[in-house]
C-alpha cells in the first residue's frame, strides 16, 4: 500500500479532476460510490489517474529537435526527366523504427504522353546514427494519378541538426514501363522533430492515463465485461478471466500546429486496446469526420500491484459539454 506522504504529495499536485456524486444512472443500477471526470481534452498532454488516491496529474508532450518526423522542402532531380523545385515532403512516425514518407504532387511526362501528376508515398525503416538518420525503404506498389506505380521506395539520410541536409533516393516504376526511374531529393533540414513527455511518468503513482480517447495503464491490464451493471461485479465474478496488457508502438496525435499544411506530429506510446474501446469512433465520410458512441460496459483494470478496479464510463464530456472528459464510476480495490 502507498504511504501517507505519497497521498499528501498527490494533494499538492495540480489536479484536472472533478468529483461528482451519482445516484441513478442509465445502466439500471444505483451507484453511490466513487465517480470522477478526468480532463483529456488536449492533444499535447496526458492525464494520469490514481485509483487509490482519486487524484490526477497532467504531463505535457514536447517536441525535441533532431527527430526525423517533420516537413521538408527541396528539389527532386530525376535523370532523363528533369528537376522539380520546391517539392514538399512530409515524414510521419509509424513506429519507433518506421516512418511514412509522402512526397507532394509532382508533374511528369511519361513516354511522350501528356504530363501526369503523381503523389509518392511509402514506408521506410529508420535507424538512428550519431549525426543523422538512415532510411531504408522496401519497394511497394501505389496508385497515383490513375497510374499504378511499382517498386516505390525512399532511402537515404536525414541530418539531425538544423541546416544540415536530407538526401533521399526516390525510386518508382510506372506499370508497363520496362525500367524504373530513380531520382535524388535534397532538402535543408529545418524543424524536424521527435515527441516525448515533458516529465517523468515513473516518478509518481498512477494506474491509468488518458490522451483524448486513448488510454494506457501503468504496467497493468484490462478486460471488458458483458454487463453494464457495475454493482453486480465482484472480485469473485472475474475469476479466470483473460486480461489484456498494453502493447507498444501505437501512434497518438500530439502536434496539430501544422495540420493545415498537411503535417501532424505523432508520439509513439503504449496503449491498452481494451480500454481504448471505451468510445467507438465511426467515420462519417464528411464533416464532422467521426461520430462517437460511449461504451457503457463495465471494465476491470488489474494494476501492476495485482489489485483490481472496476470502472464504467458514463460520459466523454463535462458539465459544459466539452470533450474529451472521461467521466466514470469506479470501485477500488474491487471487493
Amino acid at each position: 500500500m502507498k504511504k501517507m506522504n505519497q497521498f499528501i504529495a498527490w494533494g499538492l499536485m495540480v489536479c484536472a479532476v472533478c468529483f461528482t456524486a451519482c445516484s441513478d444512472d442509465d445502466n439500471g443500477d444505483s451507484w453511490d460510490g466513487n465517480s470522477v471526470v478526468v480532463n483529456a481534452a488536449a492533444y499535447e498532454s496526458w492525464t494520469y489517474f490514481d485509483f487509490e488516491t482519486g487524484m490526477s496529474k497532467t504531463l505535457n508532450v514536447k517536441s525535441q529537435e533532431g527527430g526525423v518526423a517533420g516537413m521538408y522542402e527541396g528539389d527532386l532531380v530525376i535523370p532523363r526527366v528533369g528537376t522539380t523545385e520546391n517539392v514538399k515532403v512530409i515524414i510521419s512516425t509509424v513506429s519507433k523504427d518506421t516512418v511514412l514518407i509522402s512526397m507532394d504532387t509532382i508533374e511528369l511526362a511519361m513516354s511522350g504522353s501528356s504530363a501526369s501528376k503523381f503523389v509518392f508515398s511509402a514506408k521506410a525503416k529508420v535507424e538512428e546514427g550519431s549525426a543523422q538518420w538512415v532510411l531504408t525503404g522496401a519497394p511497394t506498389e501505389i496508385e497515383s494519378g490513375g497510374v499504378i506505380l511499382e517498386n516505390v521506395s525512399f532511402s537515404g539520410t536525414i541530418g539531425k541538426e538544423e541546416g544540415t541536409q536530407a538526401v533521399l533516393t526516390v525510386s518508382f516504376q510506372p506499370k508497363g514501363m520496362p525500367f524504373a526511374l530513380s531520382g535524388t531529393y535534397t532538402a535543408t533540414v529545418g524543424d524536424n522533430k521527435t515527441y516525448v513527455l515533458d516529465g517523468d511518468e515513473i516518478s509518481f503513482d498512477w494506474d491509468i492515463a488518458f490522451h483524448k480517447y486513448d488510454i494506457k495503464t501503468n504496467g497493468g491490464a484490462a478486460v471488458k465485461l458483458n454487463t453494464t451493471d457495475l454493482v453486480s461485479v465482484t472480485a469473485a465474478s472475474i475469476t479466470g478471466m483473460d486480461f489484456t496488457v498494453d502493447t507498444d508502438d501505437h501512434q497518438v496525435m500530439v502536434d496539430m500546429s501544422k495540420m493545415q499544411q498537411g503535417f501532424v506530429g505523432y508520439q509513439s506510446t503504449k496503449l491498452n486496446e481494451v480500454l481504448c474501446g471505451w468510445v467507438t469512433a465511426t467515420p462519417t465520410g464528411s464533416m464532422p469526420p467521426y461520430t462517437y458512441e460511449l461504451n457503457r460496459n463495465v471494465f476491470v483494470v488489474k494494476t501492476a500491484d495485482g489489485e483490481y478496479a472496476k470502472i464504467r464510463f458514463t460520459d466523454y464530456s463535462n458539465d459544459d459539454d466539452k470533450t474529451v472528459y472521461a467521466a466514470f464510476d469506479y470501485e477500488f480495490p474491487l471487493k
